[in-house]
C-alpha cells in the first residue's frame, strides 16, 4: 500500500472519530442558550484532516455535506482487471 493511500486512509478514520466527538461535545454541552453548533467545528476538522493526510494546500479539502459535499465516499479501489 503506498503512503498516500496509507495517508487517506487514516485520515478518514481520524475524520469518523473527530465527527463522533463533536456530536458528543454537541449534544452534552451545558450551555443551552449559547449551544455548539457542528459548525463551529469546521476550522479545526479542516486543520485536522489537512495534518493526518500531510496536505498543506487547503483547497484539498472536501466540502462538508451540509456544504454541498458528498454524503459518502467509497474508500475501497475498484476490483482490478
Amino acid at each position: 500500500m503506498s503512503e498516500i493511500t496509507e495517508n487517506a486512509i487514516f485520515a478518514r478514520e481520524v475524520q469518523r472519530k473527530l465527527d463522533e466527538l463533536i456530536k458528543w461535545i454537541v449534544e452534552n454541552s451545558p450551555s443551552k442558550t449559547n449551544a455548539l453548533l457542528p459548525r463551529d467545528f469546521s476550522e479545526a476538522r479542516q486543520t485536522i484532516y489537512r495534518t493526518a493526510t500531510g496536505d498543506k494546500h487547503p483547497e484539498h479539502i472536501e466540502p462538508e455535506p451540509e456544504e454541498g459535499g458528498a454524503q459518502y465516499i467509497n474508500d475501497n479501489p475498484a476490483p482490478w482487471p
